[in-house]
């Protein structure tokens, strides 16, 4: 008789966990059905459009500019902004070789930013004349393609 009632009692169990399982599987797929209705709009806005400004944030540990490489459209305001306690500058890489100097922020100081209002279409490699290991690439383009990495 002990092992009957062990069984039916097992059995029980075992049906409410299933149960149980079939519940959070139905509540998982309504968080993730909710989650998409809000955020689909949002994703949706941000591939329709390129941006027309970009925010680069300087940082203390690598990737140091971020985002590192950033391929713009012609006419977006791009600045470059310094959270950390040290000195910065935002260099175009033709400002050290001798080539045609696109940009150079000068000295940036903490909580500063530095903003440039237009660049012509053309790929900008750039660095901190303090700090040469900090480095970043801007693609510019005349194109509708807008991306960030």
């Amino acid at each position: 008789m002990w092992v009957l009632k062990n069984e039916i009692y097992s059995k029980k169990i075992k049906k409410r966990r299933c149960e149980g399982y079939e519940f959070l599987k139905r509540g998982r797929l309504a968080i993730i059905i909710g989650f998409l209705v809000v955020i689909a709009p949002f994703a949706l806005d941000n591939l329709s459009a390129a941006p027309s400004s970009l925010r680069i944030i300087l940082g203390t540990f690598s990737p140091y500019y971020s985002p590192k490489f950033a391929h713009i459209r012609t006419g977006t305001l791009i600045s470059w902004e310094n959270p950390t306690a040290d000195l910065h500058t935002i260099t175009h890489d033709g400002c050290k070789t001798g080539e045609e100097c696109a940009f150079d922020s000068g000295p940036l100081g903490p909580n500063r930013t530095f903003t440039l209002h237009h660049l012509a279409p053309g790929q900008y490699p750039y660095h901190c004349s303090f700090h040469p290991i900090m480095q970043g690439t801007l693609m510019v383009t005349e194109s509708d393609t807008s991306r960030e990495t």
